[in-house]
């Protein structure tokens, strides 16, 4: 692992102006650069580069970050990848951190499984190219199958021996260890003997790569027509290999999928290399397993658009009925496609080129909403129940989309194509999402994270919050109302958290303090004083994270502490929290508008008086909402004839409506 001191070095060589360059073709103006934004189809220049703060900014697209990010998101790198090649770049020697035993052991089983697997991929290899029996079993079947050379060994296909010790006799007299090639799953283990043999043999091979091209597992396929031998043999679940966190191409698609902002999910390993040998590359395969969450998400790294080609036969129909819910869930735009019954991607890839393959996807793919009432109301155009429940399967549907506002119009669409009125159905949606929400909540309570004391925190309480949108990074925003406050509290404790706080006496909430406070320690005080926690995911993180970071830090002037705040928070491995919060420090400021902050007084001099009128802000709102609660519970005490519990709950009422007015009158005199 890299130590932070040797990060902090290469942060403080690098020039963003430079590394973008090496990609982006940039020109001054003023003192900022300007070029063509990467992440989209960019006409004229809209990335602006701040060579003094270090950060970049599309105003078309909104992509912004600093150098390390730019890299992440532009070549596909990890946190660490990223940073070695800048340290490369600016001739920084990497020192690593003391890893632990523990960690040392770890780090070393895990590549030693990674040499093993690519060990396996060469050997494979070598027998289809270098051996009579790989040429004339397993390179004809290639060749059968219409793979050229280049496609295969651009894969990395191979063939395993019919002899099924060939692979663990020769390892081992290469010096790999047993033990490695049983946990990368390359070999098995009798009972008793505990003698070694080839989990795969006599079959041809398919490698799997992960993101960054490490064969990480094996997909092999029997060429006989025996239906009592298996047809295809995988790689089991091992350190190196998760096949629900893993999809067959990705490593060979991945900057196709973000050029194009497109990616084509298809099903099997042929799928992916006919497709990409005709021309799509922007492909990807889940490999015969039902699509994942964690699938989903990996493709949402490179695109939020999404194409699901399926065979036009009963089964392929029931797949992609089954896979649309769950990626609609994650956010992103679905389209399907039905292939002729008579094919799959692999024959159908085969038998067009490259331009008749797009224009079929092109023509054909249909929203998940077309899709599912076409399919489904030819089964019930005479039988108004079973049409009812189509209805209802489409709404399920529509209810697992998280943006309220696509949600919205996909509820016209729905209208409109079933002859609906929109208020039914978003009732029935509304209904469908509460349902969830209060599954997703009992789930909660069974798992490791400690619940909130009584009384309920407002997410829990409040059944009727706005519905959960998500941040650009991914974090979820579970109370819209809340939401805003904290991101307001989250932006003054980044940006000027150890900034001392200079009060009048007429603009501070509460007793005036008798010493010099600080932005943070006022906002952390003051949410302590009520045992506040912030509700949001993403504010919450940066709220826990930013007081034992501050405390390691030297006592500098407020404007040296905010920059390694600053830094710390834009430049760690956890990219989400990074760009949500460059998002949060930018938002504010644009990059653009050179006047913008020469017109104003410096925010700096407000402090004293925007603070505490954001904590008082937040704290208004929870109270509003704990109102709310407190109000159904009234009228349900009220139904069910509970005369002491509605005594209780009124006074409580009245002593939160005190509360809300003392606030409000607070909040109005800042």
């Amino acid at each position: 692992m890299i130590d932070r001191a040797t990060v902090d070095k290469i942060l403080d060589a690098v020039r963003i102006e430079e590394v973008i360059g090496d990609f982006v073709s940039l020109r001054k103006r003023g003192a900022n650069y300007l070029g063509l934004c990467p992440f989209h189809q960019d006409k004229n220049p809209s990335m602006s580069v701040s060579s003094t703060k270090g950060i970049f900014k599309c105003f078309a697209c909104g992509k912004a970050g600093n150098a390390v990010t730019f890299l992440m998101e532009h070549e596909h790198l990890t946190y660490v990848e990223a940073l070695r090649y800048l340290a490369k770049k600016y001739h920084i020697e990497i020192v690593e951190k003391e890893e632990t035993a523990e960690e040392i052991a770890h780090r070393m089983r895990y590549e030693s499984l990674l040499v093993v697997t690519d060990y396996a991929q060469k050997f494979y290899s070598d027998i289809l190219w270098n051996t009579e029996i790989g040429k004339a079993v397993g390179l004809s079947y290639f060749h059968e199958r219409k793979f050229t050379d280049e496609t295969i060994r651009q894969f990395g296909l191979g063939y395993a021996s019919s002899r099924p010790l060939t692979l663990c006799s020769k390892a081992i007299r290469d010096g790999y260890k047993p033990e490695y090639l049983v946990a990368a799953g390359l070999c098995l283990e009798r009972e008793g003997t505990g003698e070694l043999y080839d989990r795969f043999f006599d079959r041809v091979i398919f490698p799997i790569h992960s993101i960054s091209g490490r064969v990480i597992a094996f997909g092999g396929r029997t060429l006989k027509t025996d239906k009592s031998v298996a047809k295809y043999v995988n790689s089991p679940q091992s350190e190196i290999y998760d096949k629900s966190r893993s999809l067959y191409g990705i490593f060979q698609a991945k900057n196709a999928i973000a050029k194009n902002d497109k990616c084509i999910l298809v099903e099997g390993y042929a799928d992916v290399i006919s497709m990409h040998q005709a021309g799509v590359t922007n492909v990807v395969a889940s490999s015969g397993t039902s699509l994942t969450v964690e699938q989903i998400r990996l493709i949402k790294r490179f695109t939020d658009k999404i194409t699901i080609i399926y065979d036009g036969d009963a089964a392929g129909i029931k797949a992609a009925l089954r896979g649309i819910d769950l990626v609609l869930e994650e956010g992103l735009n679905v389209k399907v496609v039905l292939l002729p019954p008579e094919d799959d991607p692999d024959s159908f890839a085969k038998a067009h080129n490259l331009i008749e393959i797009q224009e079929y996807i092109e023509e054909n793919e249909k929203d998940f909403i077309s899709f599912k009432s076409d399919l489904l109301l030819k089964e019930s155009e005479r039988d108004p129940v079973r049409r009812a429940q189509v209805i209802g399967d489409i709404i399920q549907s529509v209810a697992m989309v998280p943006d309220p506002i696509l949600r919205n119009i996909y509820v016209e669409m729905v209208a409109e194509k079933l002859d609906q009125k929109p208020d039914a159905l978003l009732a029935k949606i509304g209904e469908v999402r509460r349902k969830k929400k209060a599954l997703d909540r009992s789930r909660r309570r069974f798992d490791d994270r400690p619940l909130p004391e009584e009384p309920l925190t407002p997410v829990d309480t409040y059944e009727d919050v706005p519905d959960e949108p998500r941040t650009p990074a991914g974090y979820p925003v579970r109370d819209t109302y809340l939401a805003v406050p904290e991101r307001e509290l989250c932006y003054y404790l980044v940006k000027y958290g150890e900034y001392p706080l200079h009060f009048e006496e007429d603009m501070v909430y509460g007793a005036l303090p008798h010493e010099e406070v600080t932005v943070s320690a006022y906002i952390r005080g003051a949410l302590a004083d009520d045992d506040l926690v912030m509700v949001n995911d993403l504010y919450r993180t940066i709220f826990e994270k930013y007081y034992p970071f501050v405390e390691t830090l030297p006592r500098e002037e407020p404007a040296e502490i905010q920059k390694k705040v600053v830094r710390y928070f834009t430049t760690g491995e956890d990219t989400a929290l990074n760009q949500a919060v460059f998002s949060l420090i930018l938002e504010e400021h644009p990059l653009t508008v050179k006047t913008y902050e020469e017109s104003i007084a410096p925010e700096e001099n407000t402090l004293g008086r925007m603070v505490p009128k954001s904590v008082l802000l937040y704290k208004l709102r929870i109270t509003e909402l704990e109102c709310n609660a407190v109000t159904r519970q009234i009228s349900e005490a009220q139904k069910e004839g509970e005369s002491d519990r509605l005594v209780q709950l009124v006074r409580q009422l009245q002593l939160l409506n005190k509360v809300k007015n003392r606030l409000s009158k607070e909040l109005n005199r800042l």
